[in-house]
């Protein structure tokens, strides 16, 4: 994409761009006590909250060049900068393993549920065959179940994944975002 449609396209989404055209995210610390999380085994993790706000800036975190994370604060100092730009990506590298663990389950249950479907299907025909005109009512309620796990396997597959595949898309980027530190000139 040119220059030109890029810069015009952040400037209507209001965001602003660094010198590699990655949109650039702002975090301003003022008390970092509750940062980091006080619940984790061998690697840092950044507290819900951290990570709840990163999320609520989805116009930039899908941001097609990447993003970076500008860290504003005087409380961080320039040993703690590595731990807390590995906290900030381990968390998200936690997500995005476990967003693509969640679609792997989904389509192997979409499959099971689309399998069931046929088979009830083929179920509601065999009995028609074997019993014609006596199955009345319950030929309409085989339909319907065998309809509802068809449904449900294409909802999973296809609608699901949708969803989840944008999780995945910000936490990707968020991991392999490029992270900087700054001093707060306004006190």
């Amino acid at each position: 994409m040119n220059q030109n449609r890029l810069n015009k396209i952040a400037q209507k989404l209001n965001i602003e761009l660094d010198e590699e055209n990655r949109a650039i995210l702002k975090l301003k610390i003022r008390d970092k006590s509750n940062f980091l999380s006080p619940y984790y085994f061998d690697k840092p993790l950044i507290s819900g909250e951290v990570a709840d706000y990163l999320l609520n800036n989805k116009r930039i975190l899908v941001w097609k060049n990447g993003i970076t994370i500008k860290i504003i604060s005087n409380e961080i100092t320039k040993e703690e900068e590595n731990l807390y730009s590995q906290a900030i990506k381990e968390y998200f590298k936690d997500a995005q393993i476990n967003g693509k663990r969640h679609q792997k389950f989904n389509y192997v249950l979409s499959i099971i549920m689309f399998v069931i479907g046929i088979l009830v299907f083929s179920l509601m025909f065999i009995l028609d065959a074997s019993f014609p005109n006596k199955l009345g009512l319950w030929k309409e309620v085989i339909d319907v179940i065998a309809w509802v796990f068809i449904w449900e396997a294409v909802d999973v597959a296809v609608i699901e994944k949708l969803e989840k595949s944008n999780e995945t898309k910000i936490a990707k980027n968020i991991t392999e975002s490029k992270i900087i530190f700054e001093k707060d000139k306004i006190l």
